[in-house]
């Protein structure tokens, strides 16, 4: 819409959450509530988003450094009304949306229909909705789509209590309709700027405040407890993993947690207890076992992930392999046709195309060519006691098992190093590296024992 203003109110402290943190900073599926609010309100291409901040404001601004939002302090909470003025030195001339950080489920198509609805009239306009039990929110009385008051909770009367029609607090009103918000005083039991008492100061003027009723309330409604913000993450992780499905994703049980920014392809298949987080991506035909927990990290087509997998911060290649109980530590890459077998450790190393790292090994700040084979029980001894080393193992050697590579070091294109040597210095390529103690046989220890 043209013109539109955005108000994200935000200032609360929620006391219900029972938290040293804003209300809003407490995540949905990985995202913090009011991430979601402003990713809803840029898909209507507003003229300007303010977030209305107060109780742990550095926590919000922090937050939302860099995104195209302007903060407002407003110092002491005293109210809804009292929050929207501190906005408006921002305001331009068109409509003003107001939206809060702690409501998280909104729909882009319902804020959509929202302000198709008040296009029309050009009306104060609430959203309204019906709930079982409406205890705690302000009651709605209408007649014929038109509001004749808002009472909140605390104001109502024993026959008001039983309404079921609350206020969700989402409401939009032209910009000459802002000035009855200074007209609004604290007549109330909290002592308290009500937002909703525009409804009567509006119609002492002459105006009309409609009602948009939104028949869906979980969609609507703020996030108060921790109960309500498991409910939350719930709803939406059903979304989600809906959306996946649709986009030609194969889950094999809802028993998944995918956190928003996460990406798959099609034709991958996701096993039960998975956890997938952060700013991953998963490419097409991908398979990732039961038990596996993916994080910040990029996993390319045809890529095979078994069971208890750990991957963090992390690129796996095309065609990749990752054994059951293997991990993938930050800044690793591993190389197309690469194989990474059960319980093998990879830390800020690249291993390329073709090698293998079969069994019981670590390897950690590392360079690891083409088509090596790493031995079981093989470790890169990167540590020094004061700094990390790095090991080169060049195109085509050859690891044998339970071999210890004190770094710094690098080991030759072709060379195979014996099982069980500890090698510290560097092996030319095409070499065979031995170094063990010699085999000794003491006849007769064992008859003597």
């Amino acid at each position: 819409m043209k013109g539109l203003n955005i108000v994200i109110l935000a200032a609360g402290k929620g006391e219900r959450m029972v938290s040293s943190k804003s209300k809003v900073m407490h995540r949905i599926m990985g995202k913090p509530m009011i991430g979601h609010v402003v990713d809803r309100a840029e898909t209507l291409y507003p003229e300007a988003v303010s977030v209305v901040v107060g109780y742990q404001k550095e926590q919000v601004e922090g937050y939302l450094k860099g995104r195209n939002v302007r903060f407002c302090i407003q110092t002491e909470q005293k109210g809804t009304a009292h929050a929207l003025l501190t906005t408006e030195s921002f305001l331009r001339d068109g409509p003003i949306l107001v939206l809060y950080g702690d409501v998280p489920l909104m729909e882009d198509s319902t804020l959509k229909n929202f302000l198709d609805t008040y296009k029309k009239t050009g009306e104060i306009t609430f959203m309204i909705t019906d709930v079982e039990n409406p205890k705690g929110y302000g009651r709605v009385i209408t007649k014929n789509g038109l509001i004749s008051k808002i009472v909140e909770e605390n104001d109502t009367t024993e026959e008001q209590k039983k309404i079921t029609a609350i206020n969700t607090g989402i409401c939009i009103m032209p910009r000459n309709a802002f000035d009855y918000l200074k007209a609004i005083t604290p007549g109330n039991k909290k002592g308290e700027y009500y937002l909703t008492d525009i409804c009567d100061v509006a119609q002492k003027d002459g105006r009309q405040v409609r009602s948009y009723h939104h028949r869906k309330a979980s969609e609507v409604l703020g996030i108060n407890t921790r109960r309500e913000l498991l409910n939350a993450s719930i709803i939406m992780k059903d979304r989600i993993l809906d959306r996946l499905m649709n986009q030609g994703v194969t889950l094999l049980d809802r028993n998944i947690y995918v956190e928003t920014q996460v990406t798959i392809g099609k034709d991958t298949i996701i096993y039960p207890n998975c956890y997938l987080t952060g700013n991953t991506s998963i490419g097409e035909d991908v398979t990732v076992g039961p038990n596996c927990v993916i994080h910040n990290s990029t996993l390319k087509n045809s890529v095979v992930v078994e069971s208890f997998v750990n991957i963090d911060g992390a690129e796996i290649e095309e065609g990749a392999v990752l054994g059951p109980f293997s991990r993938v530590r930050p800044a690793s890459v591993i190389g197309k046709r690469a194989k990474i077998g059960n319980f093998v450790e990879i830390k800020n190393s690249t291993v390329k195309e073709g090698a293998k790292a079969s069994h019981l090994s670590y390897i950690g700040d590392s360079e690891i060519g083409r088509n090596v084979n790493i031995g079981a029980g093989t470790i890169t001894c990167n540590y020094d006691g004061k700094k990390k080393n790095k090991t080169v193992i060049e195109d085509n050697a050859f690891i044998g098992s339970n071999t210890a590579l004190v770094a710094p070091i690098t080991v030759g294109r072709n060379t195979v190093i014996g099982a069980g040597s500890t090698i510290t210095k560097n092996v030319p390529e095409d070499a065979l590296a031995v170094a063990r103690a010699p085999q000794k046989h003491i006849k007769g220890y064992g008859r003597r024992r």
